[in-house]
């Protein structure tokens, strides 16, 4: 029986709200087969809530776990065909690699024909889009595949049925908690006033705030205070976000969905980190960019499907991370500043 999922983090926190409807939708579809889709922004928790979530719910699945990295967004490597992923799935079912066909149809259907006796929790991780996922969705009742990724994933819930679960930022009250369990009660008070400046200046992102933690860490001389003012700087920010591991770095991270992006939703990007304001309309980007709101539309469109603008009822919003990120992009010397 394969058990494959990753260790949860042990100082993880918060997203109950998501974690809510994750369990609620579980519940309300006992019996048959669940495609759960959690996406977000890079940076947004996405793969720790999915294996937090994945760890609490497996006892459900008596024929094992299987975690695959689609690598839908990676800086060293392609995403993963399917016919490299079915072979990845077909392995964790202990089929022998002889025996896997090479037509990936075939192979398709050889997955669902030995998931259909199975009750399994499959964890897709880092898909690129709906189309990478849809061919390794199984075909028979009562197991769950839980996806995560940038991208929406819109086609999956509209043709598959798959339940879309989009990762905001961190509340306050959670982000404190996180801080806190990070820090430690004797550095980081409940009540310490420093603490919400130090939250929003890193996006109420958990992986900033993560970040943050392990910088103060290392540095035990440096009060909450001086890293708050530090913060304060954009440019000093994203240094303080850097690490020489690329999944750990906030440029790293925002880099792989800028990549992804086409080159006018990519100029697009780089125009609205120089505007004045976060918050802005499509009238406002066409303008930005000077080209028709016809136009700059599909653009905007594109930019929010991989969660580089926050879509909001009335407005666009790009967040204050993501904004020095792409004033760096205009402007390298910045960086070198």
């Amino acid at each position: 029986m394969p058990a494959q999922l990753p260790a949860s983090i042990p100082s993880f926190v918060g997203q109950a709200e998501p974690m809510r409807l994750l369990d609620a939708d579980l519940t309300s579809k006992d019996g048959v087969t669940v495609t759960q889709a959690i996406v977000g922004s890079a940076g947004i928790g996405k793969t720790a809530l999915a294996v937090h979530w994945a760890h609490r719910v497996r006892h459900r699945f008596p024929d094992g776990q299987i975690y695959l990295n689609l690598r839908g967004f990676d800086p060293h490597q392609s995403p993963l065909t399917t016919g490299a992923a079915l072979h990845s799935l077909l392995a964790a079912l202990h089929l022998p690699s002889h025996q896997v066909p090479a037509d990936p149809d075939v192979q398709v259907g050889l997955y669902r024909t030995l998931m259909a006796e199975r009750r399994m929790l499959i964890l897709l991780d880092n898909a690129r889009d709906a189309q990478q996922v849809r061919p390794l969705l199984p075909g028979s009742a009562g197991s769950l595949v839980l996806v995560t990724s940038r991208d929406r994933l819109s086609g999956l819930g509209t043709a598959d049925g798959a339940d879309l679960v989009t990762l905001t930022r961190m509340p306050p009250v959670e982000a404190r908690e996180l801080l806190i369990r990070r820090l430690g009660v004797r550095r980081a008070a409940p009540g310490h006033p420093v603490l919400d400046e130090i939250i929003e200046h890193c996006d109420r992102l958990p992986l900033a705030l993560a970040i943050v933690a392990t910088f103060a860490n290392r540095h035990p001389g440096t009060s909450l205070g001086h890293l708050a003012v530090q913060l304060r700087n954009a440019r000093r920010r994203l240094d303080i976000l850097a690490d020489s591991d690329p999944t750990t770095s906030i440029r790293s991270v925002f880099s792989w969905s800028y990549a992804a992006l086409s080159p006018d939703a990519a100029r697009l990007f780089r125009l609205l980190a120089r505007h004045p304001e976060s918050h802005f309309t499509a009238r406002n980007a066409a303008a930005i960019a000077m080209v028709s709101p016809a136009k700059v539309y599909p653009l905007v469109c594109e930019l929010t499907r991989l969660h580089l603008v926050e879509d909001h009822p009335d407005c666009y919003v790009l967040p204050e991370l993501l904004r020095a990120y792409g004033e760096e992009l205009t402007y390298p010397a910045l960086r070198a500043s």
